[in-house]
């Protein structure tokens, strides 16, 4: 089997040679391939290469395409910073009143974006380099509730939540969000992506409460399913932190698939998913992949395959590499999970 098709089995749940694998590396295929973030990011061309290069070096199953947390937050006027070597990243809110906030959430200037045509661009030529061999997903950036808050300010708009009197108009802003968000994902589709995926960053228990999830994030992320299974799209759901205590919520939306950080307990993510969605991640990024030695990443990489039996997982790290993992590191992962599905 080739990479693409064992991320395709996996979905389908059909068995597959070894457990598929995926990383969330595009910092660290920038810096490996010698690109700054300026230079991958300004690129289409380097996109693909950077991803391409570092998929087969490593013998991976898949490319995640991702360039920074700011995409749509820059679509829609949210003012961003663009340093040479680090993703871009928001400096301000965009407005203080709501009103003007629901207004520039237009869901055309999607199509107006230079940053997303690269993105959309950089799809294309992957997908003339290696459709059907390696499975392509085009991550859409940040879904409603954390495009909001980039937009709205983090501070504010966890204080004004607990407002009565503007929870509605907060409701509408996150829904005008949710509709710019799921215009990415169409797209990432015509573009050739085989999946598409998203994170919501700070709709987690680790920033909210699990309360706070079921009326400003669940509402938005069934919606958003629903929306794309009537396209017949696929995707992918991220959510930062411990997932532990809405992990069943997630599981009942029915994503395709659902990558989860490391905090969560895998036990409870294996049962909570089976037969729901397949699982990506969830690896430590930082502390086990970038951080730690050869031997740590072995051990947790066999401690992830054991606990899902190398069944409903596409394995990798659950979330952004650093650009200083060291290739020791990505050997070691991809070591063991070849020898796991030798033994």
């Amino acid at each position: 089997m080739n990479g693409y098709e064992r991320i395709s089995a996996a979905f389908s749940g059909v068995e597959t040679d070894r457990v598929p694998m995926m990383l969330h590396n595009f910092m660290q295929a920038a810096a490996a391939t010698g690109m700054t973030m300026e230079e991958y990011r300004e690129s289409p061309k380097n996109i693909a290469k950077a991803h391409v290069d570092m998929a087969r070096k490593y013998d991976l199953d898949g490319v995640l395409i991702d360039v920074d947390t700011c995409i749509l937050a820059s679509a829609v006027g949210v003012p961003v910073d663009y340093p040479i070597d680090l993703p871009a990243r928001v400096i301000d809110n965009l407005s203080d009143d709501v009103d003007e906030l629901i207004e520039a959430m237009d869901p055309q200037k999607v199509y107006q974006s230079d940053r997303i045509k690269i993105v959309l661009d950089a799809i294309d030529i992957l997908k003339s380099q290696v459709k059907g061999e390696l499975f392509i997903r085009g991550n859409c950036d940040q879904m409603g509730f954390s495009l909001t808050s980039l937009a709205y300010g983090m501070e504010r708009l966890f204080v004004d939540m607990l407002d009565p009197e503007k929870e509605e108009k907060i409701l509408v802003l996150i829904d005008r969000a949710t509709d710019v968000h799921l215009e990415f994902h169409k797209l990432m589709n015509q573009a050739g992506a085989d999946i598409t995926s998203f994170g919501d960053s700070t709709s987690g228990p680790d920033i909210i409460s699990p309360r706070a999830y079921r009326k400003f994030a669940k509402p938005f992320h069934e919606k958003l399913n629903r929306s794309l299974r009537n396209l017949g799209i696929q995707t992918i759901c991220h959510i930062c932190g411990r997932l532990d205590k809405i992990i069943n919520d997630v599981a009942e939306i029915g994503f395709s698939g659902v990558e989860i950080d490391y905090k969560t307990d895998l036990v409870l993510a294996r049962d909570a998913f089976e037969g729901k969605s397949i699982v990506f991640g969830p690896i430590d990024p930082s502390g086990v992949f970038c951080l730690g030695t050869p031997e740590l990443v072995k051990t947790e990489t066999e401690r992830v395959l054991q606990v899902f039996n190398g069944q409903g997982i596409v394995i990798g790290a659950g979330c952004a590499l650093p650009s200083e993992t060291p290739d020791r590191n990505i050997r070691a992962f991809v070591n063991a999970v070849t020898a796991f599905n030798n033994l």
